[in-house]
């Protein structure tokens, strides 16, 4: 980010400058003109910015600065209006990203000083560069991006036309996965049903249920008696929202499971569309024995697969993903430098045919194996459809776009000053 700022007080520097130098005017745009210290300075703002100017002309680039110039007259002209207020805070937060970069607000300041500038100097340039995107942006989503249609006659015109210059696809490798959630099984269930079900007798033998929800409620609202405030629906998982809307101010729930365990609910009040309830949890989490029953079972579905049993016979049977285990556990094909990042180490080495052993991230457990390799070969139609219509599109917007800046060309007076 540094290096950003470096090269804007460039920038600035050699704009302050061009007042002290001899200019030339290089091209007239309707009522303004071109510098060539404006050229010099864009130039110069490419090389910084890591382009490869090799085969960019200065002639490239004037045409590039007149096109630009040209939009955001004809922008200006129709009226095309920007956020203000959105433009300035966005200005003032890259200013903030540029002086973050620096040890402090102090030594950001003396940086732009030493150029003769100041943070106001920063913030215009930013607020000017923002604003004619701004603009261009959306003339040339008016003029161009919504006035292309595309059809898939089109598409596939182009797919057959450019067949021979798609690449292949490479080789790739079906991955199989069974995979099991590391959960509460049914004894700890039973377990905690059993304790929450305890505390609703202490209620109905008219214990106070804010004290409950203190003492018992493994939620943090626990230590506010356990008072939620005030909700109104889809603010809450659904059984919970059934549950506690179904209650008259100062009634208590039995015992209402949700995906985060066993609740009893006390609704304190009602206004319009909302209640205000409270609620003792008890969470229902898997144990040690819940997780070496886990390591048991897929230490035996790793003993049958080196028993020869088929792979996707058993992610069937045992995978808790269902959509993948329906497909006998395949979770797609990919190129070996494409590999899902979190499960490349165990996938890397295998070869087809091989599984790895059990693997454990985060709250599962896991099983991949290497199921088939697919040889190279060309892209089918459809798997390319959405890629070829980019191109397509890409390839409308750049038509468009030169005949709309010729159409600009025509009712604009431009005159170029240099030779090509």
């Amino acid at each position: 980010m540094k290096k950003i700022l470096l090269i804007i007080i460039t920038l600035l520097i050699m704009a302050s400058l061009s007042a002290e130098i001899v200019d030339k005017i290089i091209a007239k745009v309707g009522r303004e003109i071109i510098l060539i210290s404006d050229l010099n300075k864009r130039m110069q703002q490419l090389n910084a910015s890591g382009m490869a100017m090799d085969e960019i002309t200065q002639f490239d680039v004037l045409n590039d600065m007149i096109e630009s110039k040209l939009i955001i007259q004809k922008a200006k002209e129709e009226e095309y209006e920007v956020d203000e207020q959105m433009i300035k805070e966005t200005a003032e937060n890259q200013i903030k990203q540029v002086a973050s970069q620096f040890p402090s607000e102090i030594e950001f300041k003396k940086e732009l000083r030493n150029a003769g500038l100041s943070v106001p100097d920063l913030k215009d340039y930013y607020i000017q560069m923002i604003t004619e995107e701004q603009l261009k942006t959306q003339i040339i989503q008016h003029n161009i991006k919504s006035k292309i249609h595309i059809t898939e006659g089109e598409i596939e015109e182009y797919y057959k036309e450019n067949k021979v210059d798609i690449p292949f696809r490479p080789e790739m490798y079906q991955i199989g996965m069974i995979v099991r959630f590391i959960e509460a099984g049914g004894d700890t269930k039973n377990k905690i049903l059993v304790e929450i079900n305890k505390i609703r007798d202490k209620l109905n033998e008219g214990a106070d249920f804010a004290e409950l929800a203190k003492e018992y409620s493994d939620c943090p609202s626990g230590a506010n008696g356990g008072n939620l405030g005030f909700f109104g629906k889809g603010m809450m998982v659904k059984p919970f929202e059934e549950a506690a809307f179904a209650l008259m101010p100062g009634e208590i729930s039995e015992v209402v499971e949700t995906q985060f365990g066993f609740h009893i609910i006390k609704v304190l009040e009602k206004k319009g569309n909302e209640v205000n309830a409270g609620h003792i949890l008890k969470k229902v989490e898997a144990n040690k024995d819940d997780v070496q029953a886990n390591i048991q079972l897929m230490e035996n579905i790793l003993e049958k697969l080196a028993n020869g049993e088929d792979f996707a016979e058993l992610a069937k049977t045992y995978s808790e993903d269902e959509e993948s285990a329906v497909m006998g556990g395949i979770i797609g094909e990919f190129a070996k430098d494409t590999y899902p990042e979190m499960f490349k180490k165990h996938l890397e080495n295998l070869d087809v045919g091989e599984n790895t052993g059990l693997v454990r991230e985060q709250e599962n457990f896991y099983i991949f194996s290497i199921l088939n390799k697919i040889p190279e070969r060309e892209f089918k139609y459809t798997e390319i459809f959405d890629r070829l219509k980019e191109m397509v599109t890409s390839q409308k917007e750049i038509e468009l776009y030169g005949n709309w800046i010729k159409e600009l060309m025509q009712e604009t007076y431009v005159e170029i000053l240099i030779e090509e």
